[in-house]
């Protein structure tokens, strides 16, 4: 009797249960290293392991902010909007980088016909000395509106860029009055930048599905 209780109390833990995947992507037009990796996290939830919805979407792209990461997190319900907006921009990249290509293009920038507002939050954390990590969220910024460039250099070489709001302060303490001292902290908030499909689908490679639920499994494995 007390066995069957366990083996019913992990199949409720197993049909409701919640995966999360940290995963890297990639951004080599940000850098003269081609492995230049940056941190996305989903999770999703599934029922008798059937993928239900996404629970959470949280990157941290590139900042020119020194000593500073930037947290971009959206909403549950607008996590499949982001990764609506991915795959859009990695076909549009697509399609264009071959007609640059094919037609020897350099030194060229446009807009895509292809943007996204979406609901969710920007965190700017900062790391100072060997303090703890202080972070700013803006809290006027909550619609976010992500709209990609694509680009060729003069050399040919393509890319597609956009970028997250820039957190332009906050106020840590005191007052704005003469003879008081009030800490300010400015972002350049988050930059996006891909040089490839390959990269651009790094990214879209963190809402798998599939792997978040081999990871549901492997963890369900456990208890036999």
């Amino acid at each position: 009797m007390k066995m069957k209780k366990i083996l019913i109390a992990l199949t409720i833990l197993w049909s409701s249960s919640v995966s999360a995947r940290q995963n890297g992507f990639y951004m080599s037009a940000l850098s003269s290293r081609a492995d230049s990796t940056f941190s996305c996290s989903v999770s999703a939830k599934f029922e008798n392991g059937r993928f239900v919805r996404y629970t959470g979407c949280t990157i941290f792209p590139y900042t020119k902010t020194p000593n500073a990461k930037v947290r971009l997190s959206f909403d549950a319900d607008e996590t499949p909007r982001f990764l609506e907006f991915l795959k859009k921009v990695r076909d549009k990249y697509a399609e264009w980088d071959s007609i640059a290509k094919a037609n020897h293009v350099t030194g060229y920038s446009k807009k895509m016909p292809v943007e996204l507002k979406s609901k969710g939050g920007i965190w700017c954390i900062f790391y100072v000395g060997n303090r703890p990590p202080r972070s700013t969220f803006d809290m006027n910024k909550q619609w976010e509106f992500l709209i990609p460039y694509f680009s060729v250099d003069v050399n040919g070489k393509s890319r597609v860029t956009w970028s997250t709001s820039k957190l332009e302060y906050t106020v840590k303490g005191g007052s704005m009055a003469i003879g008081t001292s009030v800490e300010v902290e400015r972002c350049s908030g988050g930059e996006f930048a891909f040089s490839s499909v390959s990269e651009i689908q790094s990214l879209i490679d963190c809402f798998d599905v599939e792997r978040l639920r081999e990871r549901d499994r492997s963890i369900g494995n456990l208890f036999q």
